[in-house]
């Protein structure tokens, strides 16, 4: 019996399609349930709601072991979310973006402001995603502490599907900077070792920006998904490139995403 669950945002749109696609599959190997969730603003549009659903759930070709449930809130994306991925205890949430109208808006800041709101994982599926294999997983790391922090969630993924992680830094030219982030690397490193986690550490060459050089290193190494702890100095999230970059990459790399700000509360 699955004992964690997997939530996806849902706004009856193809690109949320896939993104329940991606969780059916990923469920099925982590031995997980699948939780759909619309969000309305007013009760009127609650039973539509339902009825979309209905028709979803009849179609789908449900792997053996996972169930799938939905619910209809009334509310906000931006806040009831990361209510509803509490209330269920949610291991993830996986959330399809394209930019277009509606829910699907979520690139750039709005899936920040999203991603802000809770401390579960979150995984950016885009349309164009390419593959659900996650024997590797990209890890990029930095200077900062917070960057540190994606160690828990990819951990555990990496146990459960024994993925081989990729360690990536930038190549830094300040002698600070430059010890700051082997430092992190070793950190990360020696504790993937002690779980038997295989792993490659890396140190990417400046050549397109520290975003696309990941995006880069990822499609010639055949790996689907890039994994990073979201910080920001500013007081704005909205002007973090990096991570808007990383998140909405033209190469469609699947992106999994943890709040440093609640790092540490993980339900995997």
């Amino acid at each position: 019996m699955a004992t964690r669950t997997i939530l996806v945002p849902h706004d009856f749109t193809h690109t949320a399609d896939v993104a329940v696609d991606y969780a059916m599959q990923l469920a099925a190997n982590i031995h997980s349930n699948v939780d759909l969730l619309h969000v309305v603003k007013d009760d009127k549009a609650k039973a539509k709601a339902k009825q979309d659903f209905d028709k979803i759930i009849a179609g789908l070709k449900k792997p053996a072991g996972v169930e799938v449930f939905y619910h209809v809130e009334k509310g906000s994306i931006f806040t009831d979310i990361a209510t509803k991925a509490g209330s269920l205890h949610a291991s993830l949430i996986i959330m399809g973006t394209h930019g277009a109208k509606g829910m699907q808006k979520l690139f750039g800041s709005f899936a920040i402001k999203v991603i802000t709101s809770t401390h579960v994982p979150f995984l950016v599926v885009q349309d164009s995603f390419t593959g659900t294999d996650l024997a590797n997983i990209a890890v990029p790391l930095d200077e900062s502490q917070e960057s540190l922090q994606i160690e828990q969630a990819v951990t555990s993924i990496a146990e459960m599907l024994n993925s081989k992680i990729h360690l990536l830094t930038e190549k830094k030219i300040d002698s600070n900077l430059k010890l700051k982030t082997a430092v992190h690397s070793g950190v990360v490193s020696k504790q993937l070792k002690e779980k038997g986690i295989s792993y490659v550490t890396a140190i990417l060459p400046k050549k397109k920006g520290y975003a696309q050089d990941i995006v880069n290193y990822t499609t010639e190494n055949k790996i689907n998904l890039i994994a990073f702890a979201y910080h920001s100095d500013s007081l704005l999230p909205q002007f973090d490139t990096f991570a808007q970059s990383l998140i909405t990459n033209k190469e469609g790399v699947p992106v999994l995403v943890i709040n440093s700000k609640e790092a540490g509360n993980y339900f995997f």
